[in-house]
């Protein structure tokens, strides 16, 4: 009787003990993501947004179409045009398609040649 209650001492400790680690090591940890941590921070920050056009903030800053540089138009030459028929391409494609053919034709003379063995596999014993 005494071995039984102190494993029943052990065991409601041990669950006390399991329950309590685990609310206490929570409060401490932060399962946000690291982006998440730190929008919360700036947002806490009391920072404030600029909701002012792009070019309202550039005209702020002094900056603008008079202190862009001189604009250099660079003619590129554009790719060659061949008006031709590429037999060398035509002839890799019809080669696929044959061989794709001739694999689909053995595939389908192999599954006939199995079907017409008929009764020569064993014998199977009706009970």
């Amino acid at each position: 009787m005494r071995l039984q209650a102190r494993s029943r001492r052990a065991a409601v400790l041990m669950a006390v003990s399991a329950l309590a680690v685990p609310t206490g090591a929570a409060a401490q940890q932060d399962l946000r993501s690291p982006d998440t941590r730190d929008a919360a921070v700036a947002s806490q920050a009391g920072s404030v947004q600029d909701l002012r056009s792009p070019d309202a903030r550039d005209a702020a800053a002094g900056r603008g179409t008079f202190s862009a540089p001189d604009v250099e138009v660079v003619k590129v030459a554009g790719p060659s045009v061949d008006d031709g028929f590429s037999w060398g391409d035509a002839g890799i494609g019809a080669g696929a398609i044959f061989l794709l053919g001739m694999v689909a034709l053995g595939g389908t003379l192999l599954a006939g040649h199995r079907r017409q063995g008929g009764g020569k596999g064993p014998a199977v014993a009706a009970s």
